[in-house]
């Protein structure tokens, strides 16, 4: 895979990978609060930004071999490893199958495995392109499953589910992979990195109860609730979410 990254700041490196059908530019302003402490490095799943297309039964798997590829190009592994909703299946999946090259892991909105709802959303967006209509709903929708109720009115950030801007294709084949990808308890109690798990209260896609499931499959993980937050609490309040990593890392630096 080839494809664009991007480092900000000095200090410990830390990995951000980003979630379905959403580029690197989406991290930009928890990066603008963290590069003052940290090495931020950034990039584009592939089928995503100037990466490399996606094929169509495109797996987390494989997009956690390109981040441990990645990984292993910088050449100062093990590294901290974060990701956001489908980015977090990414990076655990990363850290249960490449221990050696994740010094801590932090899952942000993530869960093991799409549930009933989880499903039925993909499955919606997957008719949203079907009909011809990605270009004029897809983001309205997205950012309706991803805000909490006191951030409705808000925009998604820049980068995130722009179809306009990506192949049809290329976010069909990452709708595959968010909609295939299970991990079990088995798989997730070979994480050994130091890990953290962070939910909002108001996240209806991957919910409380699915990062406590986490908590509980991965041995020694810290479960941290936001109170308020939604699935993309991120973008909601990076300055806090940028807090909470920002303090894992230096924790386990």
């Amino acid at each position: 895979m080839t494809t664009e990254v991007r480092t900000a700041g000095d200090g410990p490196a830390l990995l951000l990978i980003q979630g379905l059908g959403t580029d690197h530019r989406a991290w930009d302003p928890v990066v603008a609060h963290l590069a003052p402490h940290l090495r931020c490095i950034t990039y584009d799943n592939r089928g995503v930004g100037a990466a490399s297309p996606a094929h169509p039964s495109l797996t987390v798997e494989e997009l956690a071999d390109d981040a441990a590829e990645l990984i292993r190009s910088l050449g100062d592994e093990p590294l901290h490893v974060a990701g956001v909703s489908l980015g977090g299946a990414i990076a655990m999946n990363l850290a249960s199958r490449y221990p050696e090259l994740v010094r801590s892991l932090a899952l942000h909105s993530a869960a093991a495995y799409p549930d009933a709802r989880t499903t039925a959303v993909l499955n919606y967006r997957k008719k949203i392109l079907e009909h011809g209509l990605a270009a004029d709903f897809l983001r309205p929708f997205v950012a309706l499953w991803g805000w909490s109720p006191d951030h409705m009115t808000g925009d998604l950030p820049e980068g995130a589910a722009e179809i306009t801007a990506m192949a049809e294709s290329n976010y069909a084949a990452h709708l595959h992979a968010a909609s295939s990808r299970a991990m079990s308890d088995e798989e997730l109690g070979k994480i050994s990195s130091p890990t953290l798990i962070t939910v909002g209260t108001e996240d209806i896609l991957t919910t409380p109860d699915r990062a406590a499931h986490l908590h509980r499959a991965i041995p020694d993980s810290r479960l941290v609730t936001i109170e308020g937050g939604g699935h993309a609490y991120y973008a909601e309040v990076p300055q806090l979410f940028a807090s909470v990593q920002l303090g894992w890392v230096l924790t386990h630096a």
